[in-house]
């Protein structure tokens, strides 16, 4: 694959997680979330909407993205996982934060691999010039 292929779809992809993470901020008030998944869910979506941006803004201005940023996010998708049976959450919240974080996780795990993937490209393209 391309670099221009990996960076546009890893912008597509951190723009995606960006608005995972604006839904993540609106559903607990939209089904009436328990206090602490609300809190939960609207700092894991804050943060999921920061990093995205951050990395969509990287890969729209020809930068790779971030490994350590799309790498955190992947990190706060796997504690969407589990963080509904944390907290004591069922039905659709519990499907909704679920959902969300294979999905996050995902394509965070993609920007990680295509990001080191571009870098290595990149370090052999220096190393076999004169």
């Amino acid at each position: 694959m391309s670099t221009t292929t990996k960076n546009t779809t890893t912008k597509w992809l951190a723009g995606l997680n960006s608005l995972l993470g604006l839904w993540l901020i609106v559903a607990p008030f939209i089904f009436e979330a328990p206090t602490g998944d609300l809190w939960n869910d609207v700092i894991v979506g804050a943060s999921i909407v920061v990093i995205g941006g951050y990395n969509y803004y990287r890969a729209a201005n020809q930068q790779s993205v971030s490994t350590g940023a799309a790498t955190l996010n992947a990190l706060l998708g796997l504690w969407l996982i589990i963080a509904p049976f944390v907290f004591g959450v069922g039905g659709v919240l519990l499907w909704s934060d679920v959902i969300v974080g294979v999905i996050v996780a995902s394509f965070a795990a993609y920007n990680v691999y295509a990001a080191s993937s571009t870098e290595r490209e990149r370090t052999t393209a220096e190393s076999s010039q004169p």
